[in-house]
């Protein structure tokens, strides 16, 4: 099974654009996916220069489904 990885512009414009109230990722989103991709970005150090928040590995771990 092909994963497909969400380019880093694609999570910039998600976290620009959502009002702050709604989620930031729509219902039909593939969360492990972008949970994996945040995790690499983190793991290569370009989590802040990606989404303008650092992160750590086990920071990505906790985050909830949402």
């Amino acid at each position: 099974m092909a994963e497909q990885i969400v380019p880093e512009m694609e999570i910039i414009n998600l976290l620009d654009n959502e009002p702050i109230n709604a989620p930031v990722i729509a219902p039909t989103a593939n969360i492990p996916a972008l949970r994996e991709e945040l995790a690499v970005l983190v793991s290569t150090g370009r989590c802040k220069e990606a989404i303008g928040k650092s992160m750590s590995q086990e920071e990505v771990r906790r985050l909830d489904e949402k």
